[in-house]
């Protein structure tokens, strides 16, 4: 028998609440107490309708499906304003509650299978809407690229690379060079010399 629609508000409520939880207190420190308090119903009701490992995975896959849906809004109508929203945005200390969240969800991913579906599934969309976007910029003729899908992957890469000095505090850079080597990069992917490094 399908869930009733009672049944499916109960349940986006509890996975809204998770995912409003999750850039504050982490995958860590979101627990089943905090996410009932948020929702104002008794842990007993969350238990009836998740399990915690797949109430938490659906959470932080919400998070960033709207990350996503955010980034690259209008990659198909305006790819040149996706893209520096995209290069701009990237090292924001605003986002490090993000780069928080996915360093956490890899690290956990291993023995969760639930948030590992996930992780993959919220890889999979970024890299496509990223992909996406620079296809729609060859189309447009506002840059050059052999193999959109590899631009993806490569740029996805050294973000997250970035990323990781970034929270590590070992690699000796700040948000604003970070922000440069990720624009020198889609540059001399595009064939543009380094100086020119604006989507």
């Amino acid at each position: 028998m399908p869930p009733t629609e009672k049944a499916l508000d109960r349940r986006r409520a509890l996975v809204r609440a998770a995912a409003t939880l999750l850039p504050v207190l982490g995958l860590r420190g979101t627990t089943t107490r905090a996410v009932t308090d948020h929702a104002g119903v008794g842990t007993g009701l969350l238990n009836h309708y998740f399990r915690w490992p797949e109430l938490r995975a659906a959470a932080w896959g919400a998070v960033f499906d709207a990350v996503a849906e955010t980034q690259y809004a209008d990659g198909a109508t305006n790819p040149s304003g996706a893209m520096e929203r995209y290069c701009t945005t990237a090292f924001m200390e605003e986002s490090r509650p993000y780069w928080q969240l996915w360093i956490e969800a890899c690290d956990l991913a291993p023995a969760d299978p639930a948030l590992a579906r996930e992780l993959a599934r919220a890889q999979a969309r970024l890299t496509d809407g990223l992909a996406q976007t620079l296809r729609h910029g060859v189309a447009a003729g506002c840059w050059t690229l052999a193999d959109p899908a590899a631009t993806a992957v490569r740029l996805g890469a050294l973000h997250d690379g970035l990323v990781a000095l970034l929270l590590s505090g070992i690699g000796g850079i700040g948000p604003a060079e970070a922000e440069r080597h990720l624009r020198t990069a889609f540059a001399l992917e595009c064939g543009l010399p380094a100086d020119r490094a604006r989507p």
